[in-house]
């Protein structure tokens, strides 16, 4: 009846496993390189200051929001006039472990302390203007979303929605729409729209590291109305699905869950996985597709024996997940990336922040990953998308929460260490570069500006093979062109150009990154640079 899985080494990469296989995804290398993190003067902190990440190439990075109020900014979502809106977890000084795992009941509604905060960028600079605070008296808000004119918000003891009845920015109408939720362990709430069947999901994580649950709620996602009627269990075996996602081409709900904690350092590994009507995961029976939890630990055995003929069952019946990876290492968010501005290969890819380890940082995560897979979840490959949080034990970013925006560029929030949403570009400009600064077809070449970072002035040097007319232009990071350094008629050659930082009027640009792109023809190239004042 019981197989026990005993796997001390990580486990393997297996694209085809077999029931009762202990594996992970197969990976892909996405070629990252080191992009520095631009920090607008309006968020510069000592913290942030030379801080360094690695992303594909053609990426750069800036933080949209930082510091005060921001204080544990989970799971975002953008309202009809596209604002972007976050869950403000931790307001009012809670710490990463509050409130204590076994409250008893919510806190008086006055030292109810957490928030919805907006972030407007009404100039498109990519810097979020200020923080406002439009709504707040939740006590552990962890998922928020947009729908039908309300604004939902998942807090650990209910889902509430709220309605900006005079269209000041506030949020003041409030209507429980699904109360009493089990609070203590596994305290955080996500929330998910099928916008199709309008139907809301919602994730609630188990009491317990591995028991049998007494409430049939626990370890669950459940399914109900907008107006929070027709409650029902969903899906089960669900220890603690942090992330919910619909696929935009399926329109089938995708999650992430965390798994349990006493099988050693490379088990079990997490899972991201589709969910459907009426399945069962493996919680607190199995893992992964169909591996048994080693009840040799006394303490599983303890809480789980005497297993039953319905158990064995039941985990006969577990699928396949879509991806297993690296254990401990928390995921979080799963968002489809639907935008225009990031390469072809990621259109409808599932992209999944990782938190971290909770316990240990040797574990590793602090990262967002690329899944690349069918619309059902087959064929699963995964690659590291953007890193650089952690350098050894020092950790200074934990991502947590996803979002795209309207222009296609992605928003990642972090909740601890630093309090700050990042937001990642893809320039549209960028294309291929020649392999080692080598020269292309026809002796063109556009080579990477000296110095760079730079402050008064860099060089720009750059190779054309044939006579032509040459475009060399400086553009920021919203493809707007900031200088036209070149546009005339040259013949071969090699040559230099000298760029002050200036746009085409005089005035000096601010810090950032900056693409400077050299047309000849039909030929094209595109390197990034960074201006410091």
């Amino acid at each position: 009846m019981m197989t026990v899985v005993a796997v001390e080494a990580q486990p393997p990469y297996l694209a085809d496993p077999a029931p009762g296989q202990v594996f992970l995804t197969p990976r892909i290398d996405l070629d990252l390189g080191p992009v520095p993190l631009v920090v607008p003067e309006r968020y510069a902190t000592a913290n942030l200051a030379e801080r360094e990440l690695m992303l594909p190439p053609g990426f750069s990075v800036n933080v949209f929001a930082a510091g005060e109020p921001l204080e544990g900014p989970r799971f975002m979502a953008w309202d009809p006039e596209g604002v972007l809106h976050v869950a403000n977890m931790k307001a009012g000084g809670g710490s990463e472990f509050a409130p204590p795992v076994n409250t008893a009941r919510p806190p008086a509604v006055e030292q109810m302390k957490g928030q919805v905060l907006a972030l407007p960028d009404r100039d498109g600079d990519g810097v979020a203007d200020e923080i406002l605070v439009v709504a707040d008296q939740f006590w552990f808000p962890n998922s928020i979303q947009f729908f039908a004119g309300y604004l939902y918000v998942a807090d650990m003891h209910q889902v509430v929605r709220l309605r900006d009845s005079d269209g000041d920015g506030r949020y003041e109408e409030r209507e429980i729409v699904v109360p009493d939720l089990p609070i203590g362990h596994h305290r955080t709430r996500t929330i998910e729209f099928d916008r199709q069947r309008e139907k809301l999901y919602l994730s609630i994580g188990s009491s317990c590291d591995l028991c049998r649950e007494s409430d049939p709620r626990r370890a669950t996602i459940m399914e109900f109305d907008p107006d929070g009627s027709s409650g029902r269990v969903y899906a089960s075996g669900l220890r603690n699905a942090v992330g919910l996602g619909m696929h935009p081409v399926s329109n089938e709900l995708w999650i992430t869950t965390n798994g349990h904690d006493r099988e050693g350092a490379h088990l079990p590994p997490e899972m991201v996985t589709v969910v459907r009507d009426g399945g069962f995961y493996g919680w607190p029976l199995a893992f992964g597709f169909r591996s048994w939890i080693d009840f040799s630990i006394s303490a599983y055995q303890d809480l789980i024996f005497p297993l039953t003929a319905q158990d064995s069952s039941d985990v006969e019946r577990v699928p396949r997940p879509v991806a297993m990876l690296q254990a401990h290492t928390a995921p979080m968010d799963v968002h489809f990336y639907q935008g225009e501005r990031f390469p072809e290969q990621y259109s409808n890819a599932a992209l999944v922040a990782f938190r971290g380890a909770s316990k240990s940082r040797d574990v590793g995560g602090y990262k967002v990953v690329a899944l690349f897979a069918d619309s059902d979840g087959q064929n699963a490959r995964v690659g590291d998308f953007l890193t650089g949080f952690q350098s050894g034990r020092d950790v200074w970013g934990e991502p947590t929460g996803l979002a795209t925006d309207a222009q296609g560029n992605l928003f990642v929030s972090s909740d601890w260490r630093n309090y700050m949403i990042l937001r990642v570009v893809a320039s549209p400009y960028v294309t291929a570069v020649a392999d080692e600064g080598g020269v292309q077809p026809d002796g063109f070449l556009l080579a990477q500006n000296y110095p760079n970072p730079f402050n008064a002035e860099t060089v720009i040097h750059y190779n054309i093979g044939r006579k032509g007319d040459v475009a060399l232009s400086v553009f920021n990071l919203v493809g707007q062109q900031v200088r036209r350094l070149v546009r005339e008629v040259r013949t071969p050659g090699f040559y230099q150009i000298v760029w002050d930082g200036r746009d085409d009027r005089g005035q000096e640009m601010a810090s950032g990154v900056y693409i400077y792109r050299l047309q000849v023809g039909d030929l094209a190239e595109a390197r990034k640079l960074l201006l410091l004042r």
